[in-house]
């Protein structure tokens, strides 16, 4: 080039559009357009060829996608900046494209004035992004700001209350010493213990509370990070003692303090007493077996199951009621674990002093005692509910047959849906938000050649409906075909969703995110939908001032919760109502995917809707109920 101007490339596949802005950049003094491209590919080549200072590129193009040409640019071209121009103005889009190397993004229906700016401040290096964009990427880094902030407020003042109110709940007595050996806290369990006020307590010494004998032993438990328990006799108010069992800890916070806990051991009695009624009064079996596998007691449950008098069985090895069976094994396992063991159940074969069996489910727990470990076992007949459930089982599979035609047909017409949402977004971005683009620069070219204000001012009132019919189709194509959902973010989209909602009605909201799996594109597709319903109805009948929106993993798959603080109402009555399909939706939604939908109303209480969609399950997928194995937290099927 023989003078100063500023080489630019123009690159849009719509015609009206690429035609307006090379009519725009001819006009401009300082500006020479030097080439053209219909799509990504020829935009890339333009810029090789023709080593502009500028390329203004749309950013949806066909042969190829925004992101790789911005790349290919700043390879092969490192001189050349490029400026995105695109009907789409969501966070993903535009922080994808900054991501790659763009020097600025606007979008179409920006006035050209700010259109030949941008293209100037590119050519100097320097961002260009209108107010409302670059507030939008920035709220994120403002939110996480301030949740840090409110966090460490939160721990440095109240953790020390924290620690003290978990210690309040605790269920045995709980002492807190001071450096110079004083009592500073004292929970309920203590003052009932002892007979003492909390004021009474306060500056006494934990010697106070103990026999002469053992006041040694007392002092010694304090100050130290863990001591065993240790058997000594605690003093009342009134002078009388007690058996009690003290062990002595560290309590964290500003100041080394230390912490006691007594257990009353003359309680023990009266557990006991309780523990034996409770063996007796189950519905189930119920017997106490030693680490040898002999039964040492035996409640009259196991009487009537197996036909043996309890005096018959004591003594005698548990073989001979569950013979032949793994179960002696496992009960010595537990006298030589060193960790605390844990129960579990088995599914036993039982055998009758007639020598009948039957089948058993066999429920096994550990019992600690003064005598050593021992072993309960819980005893129940299953025979009915094994044939009970072979019942269910044949009945599922003929449901399940008849269910998958119902919902391979609904997953069609939800595929069917979503291409259909596609084609009319795309109908829409590459036709008429092309022309009324192009219209508005040449409104804006017509607009510098007047000079009469009344004209000028009906021009600027014909633009800003322009700009208005822009928005509302760019708010359209978002309704249609969600940007974020492409790039492959449901918390994005939702939010979008939850940012228009607030907008127009006013209506706050919460997003939480902890879905840590990444859905398939289909399945996204559908949780989208089934939550865009569900928020619909807030909006238009929930007269709500909060919205809480959750998407949480959970067995496998997404559960969605979306809570408003609305007015509510009867779900009984709203759906039986001829045009209430909304909620309908919802739940086929959700069992399209192999999921559950629940929703929980009254009126003056707001509204809960909770739906969960496997994430491994393609759609067409049989309907998981609450009460099989997968199925979230056994919650009930509404």
């Amino acid at each position: 080039m023989g003078d100063n101007r500023i080489a630019v490339v123009v690159a849009d596949d719509d015609p009206a559009v690429r035609e307006a802005l090379a009519d725009l950049i001819d006009s401009h003094p300082d500006l020479e357009l030097v080439g053209l491209a219909i799509n990504h590919e020829q935009a890339v080549r333009a810029a090789v060829d023709h080593r502009p200072q500028v390329v203004i590129m749309d950013v949806h193009m066909p042969r190829g996608d925004a992101p790789g040409s911005v790349r290919a640019i700043r390879d092969q071209v490192p001189e050349a900046r490029v400026v995105a121009l695109s009907a789409h103005g969501e966070r993903e889009t535009v922080l994808n494209m900054l991501a790659v190397g763009a020097s600025g993004y606007l979008v179409k229906g920006t006035p050209a004035e700010e259109i030949l700016e941008a293209i100037i401040r590119a050519a100097r290096d320097q961002f260009s992004m209108s107010a409302e964009l670059l507030a939008d990427c920035a709220e994120p880094l403002r939110r996480a700001e301030r949740a840090s902030w409110r966090f460490e407020d939160l721990v440095g003042n109240r953790l020390e209350d924290s620690y003290l109110e978990l210690l309040s709940h605790a269920p045995c007595g709980v002492l807190v010493v001071g450096p110079r050996g004083r009592i500073e806290y004292a929970n309920a369990h203590i003052r009932h213990m002892f007979g003492y006020s909390s004021a009474e307590l306060r500056d006494k010494r934990l010697r106070d509370l103990v026999p002469e004998r053992y006041r040694t032993a007392s002092e010694q438990l304090i100050g130290r990070v863990f001591t065993t328990p240790s058997a000594m006799s605690g003093r009342r108010r009134d002078g009388g003692e007690f058996p009690a069992q003290f062990s002595g800890g560290h309590l964290q916070g500003r100041q080394p303090r230390g912490v006691v806990f007594v257990a009353d051991l003359s309680q023990l009695r009266a557990a006991e007493s309780r523990f034996r009624q409770l063996i007796e009064s189950s519905p189930d079996a119920m017997l106490i077996v030693d680490t040898s596998g002999r039964i040492q007691a035996a409640n009259h449950r196991t009487e009537a199951l197996f036909g043996y008098d309890r005096d018959h069985l004591i003594g005698r090895a548990v073989e001979a009621l569950l013979p032949d069976q793994p179960l002696t094994v496992s009960l010595r396992e537990w006298d030589d674990s060193l960790e605390e063991p844990v129960g579990h159940s088995m599914e036993l074969v039982g055998r009758r002093s007639d020598a009948k069996q039957f089948p058993a489910d066999v429920s096994i727990s550990p019992l600690r005692t003064e005598e050593g470990l021992l072993t309960v076992l819980t005893i129940r007949d299953i025979t009915e509910v094994q044939r009970a459930q072979f019942v269910l089982e044949r009945s599922l599979e003929l449901l399940e047959v008849t269910d998958r035609d119902r919902q391979a047909l609904l997953s069609h017409l939800v595929h069917a849906q979503e291409a259909e949402r596609g084609r009319i977004a795309a109908d829409i971005h590459d036709d008429t938000i092309q022309v009324i683009t192009a219209a508005s620069l040449r409104l804006q070219q017509l607009r510098r050649r007047l000079r009469d204000p009344d004209e000028q001012r009906v021009m600027d009132k014909l633009d800003e409906t322009l700009k208005l019919s822009l928005s509302r189709l760019r708010q359209l194509i978002f309704d249609l075909r969600p940007s974020s959902l492409e790039h492959g973010c449901l918390a994005g989209a939702l939010r979008g969703l939850l940012e228009q909602m607030r907008t127009e009605t006013g209506v706050t909201y919460r997003l939480e995110d902890r879905l840590t799996a990444h859905p398939p594109a289909e399945t996204m597709a559908l949780i989208y939908r089934t939550a865009q319903e569900a928020l619909v109805n807030v909006r238009k009948h929930a007269h709500a001032k909060t919205v809480h929106v959750q998407l949480l993993g959970l067995d496998d798959g997404c559960l969605v919760r979306i809570v408003d603080d609305g007015e509510g109402y009867n779900p009984l009555e709203v759906e039986s109502r001829p045009g209430h399909l909304g909620l309908s939706l919802i739940q086929e939604r959700a069992q399209i995917a192999g999921g559950w939908c629940r929703i929980e109303s009254e009126p003056g209480s707001g509204t809960t809707v909770e739906f969960w969609v496997p994430l491994g399950t393609p759609p067409g997928a049989p309907l998981a109920t609450p009460d099989s194995p997968d199925s979230p937290e056994g919650d009930p099927q509404p």
